[in-house]
C-alpha cells in the first residue's frame, strides 16, 4: 500500500509456528518485500517501522449502564479488512447523539435509549462476521491458496454487480425493531437501510451534497403533496420537509416545459421507488415511507401516519399524540 511519495506499508500474517521477532530481522524482511523491490539496490531501502499486532473479533454483551454508554471501539472489535472499524463506531455515535438529543430536551421518553444497542450491536456483529470471511479469503491457507487468490480475485472484481455487493455487505441494514417496522408491501425504499447521498441543486441552484438541505433533525422526502395526517405527524416530529420538486432547479425548457431532474435528483427519484414520501432519522435510516398517491394530483401519507402508531410513542414525549405539537423546554443555565 503506498502511503505518501516515496513510501509504502506491506502487511504480512504469520504462518504457524513463526513468531513476530523473526519477520523484523533485516534480511527476512527484505527477503519478504523482495517481490516488489526487485531492482531497487539494498542501501536505498529504509525500513521506518516494524511492529506486530493481533486482529479482535470481539462485541460487548452490554452497551449502557445507566447514564454511561459505550460506543465505537469500547463496544466492539473488527478485523480491518473491508474499512469498517472507524465507520462502525461514527453510525453508533451517530444513533445515540440523536436519541441522547431527544430525551434530554424532553421530546421523547428515556425509553429510546434503549433501542441503541439493540440497534447497532446485531449491525456491528454482521460487519464484524463478513470481515473475518473476507480476511480468512484474503490471507487464509497456504501458498496455493495464494495463487488461487490472484488468479481469481481480479476476475471476479470486474464481474457486472460486484461493487454493489461489496457495499451492499459493508452497509447492512438494520434489523426488525421498535423503530425499523418491515413493510408490508414490496418495494424500496426499505426501513433500516440507508439514504443515499447524491449531488443536488442547493438553494442558489448550484450542486451540493444532500445532506446540506436535511439538517440535523428528521426529515421528510416528499415526491407527491402531503395529506393533513403526514403534515401533523411531520410537525410533531419537528421534520423538515424537502420537496423532490423544488430540486428541479435549471431554466425551463422550450415552451416552457418542465425540465428533466439533474442527476443527482435522479438518482434520489430512483432510490425512492413506489413511494411518495420517506421520512428519515437524523441518523439517516428509513423511518417510514408512505405510498404514492393512487390518482395523479392527490395527496400521499395517510397510511405512513396511520401505521406511526407503532413508535411515535418513543420518539414523542409520553401521553401526547403524535399529531400535537410539544414545546421545547426552556434551557437551564445553571448547570443543575
Amino acid at each position: 500500500m503506498r502511503v505518501g511519495e516515496d513510501r509504502y506499508r506491506w502487511e504480512f500474517r504469520l504462518r504457524t509456528g513463526e513468531r513476530p521477532e523473526e519477520l523484523t530481522d533485516r534480511r527476512r524482511l527484505f527477503a519478504l518485500i523482495a517481490p516488489w523491490t526487485a531492482g531497487v539496490p539494498e542501501d536505498e531501502l529504509h525500513v521506518l517501522r516494524t511492529v506486530s499486532y493481533t486482529f479482535r473479533a470481539r462485541v460487548a454483551d452490554r452497551w449502557r449502564q445507566g447514564r454511561v454508554f459505550l460506543l465505537g471501539d469500547a463496544a466492539h472489535l473488527t478485523p480491518p479488512f473491508i474499512g469498517q472499524g472507524m465507520g462502525a463506531g461514527l453510525r453508533d455515535a451517530q444513533n445515540l447523539a440523536w436519541k441522547l438529543a431527544r430525551v434530554l430536551t424532553g421530546r421523547a421518553n428515556e425509553a429510546l435509549l434503549d433501542t441503541y444497542q439493540a440497534e447497532r450491536q446485531s449491525h456491528a456483529r454482521q460487519l464484524i462476521r463478513t470481515a473475518v470471511t473476507v480476511g480468512l479469503v484474503m490471507t487464509g491457507g497456504g501458498t496455493g491458496a495464494a495463487l488461487a487468490r490472484n488468479a481469481v480475485l481480479p476476475a471476479v472484481s470486474r464481474l457486472p454487480g460486484a461493487p454493489g455487493l461489496v457495499l451492499s455487505a459493508v452497509g447492512p441494514p438494520l434489523r426488525p425493531g421498535p423503530l425499523v417496522v418491515p413493510r408490508r408491501r414490496p418495494g424500496r425504499p426499505r426501513p433500516g437501510t440507508l439514504c443515499p447521498q447524491p449531488s443536488v441543486p442547493g438553494a442558489d441552484g448550484t450542486p451540493c451534497p444532500l445532506d446540506n438541505l436535511l439538517g440535523a433533525d428528521f426529515t421528510l422526502l416528499a415526491n407527491a403533496p402531503l395529506s393533513p395526517a403526514l403534515q401533523a405527524l411531520a410537525r410533531a416530529l419537528e421534520a423538515r420537509v424537502v420537496h423532490l420538486h423544488d430540486l428541479r432547479r435549471q431554466p425551463p425548457g422550450p415552451g416552457g416545459s418542465r425540465p428533466a431532474a439533474g442527476p443527482g435528483t435522479a438518482a434520489l427519484l430512483h432510490w425512492m421507488g413506489t413511494a411518495g414520501a420517506v421520512l428519515l432519522r437524523p441518523d439517516r435510516v428509513v423511518l417510514a415511507t408512505a405510498a404514492l398517491p393512487r390518482r395523479p394530483g392527490g395527496a400521499c401519507g395517510d397510511d405512513l401516519a396511520a401505521a406511526a402508531a407503532a413508535w411515535a410513542p418513543l420518539l414523542c414525549s409520553s401521553g401526547r399524540a403524535p399529531g400535537t405539537p410539544h414545546p421545547r423546554p426552556h434551557s437551564r443555565r445553571d448547570g443543575g
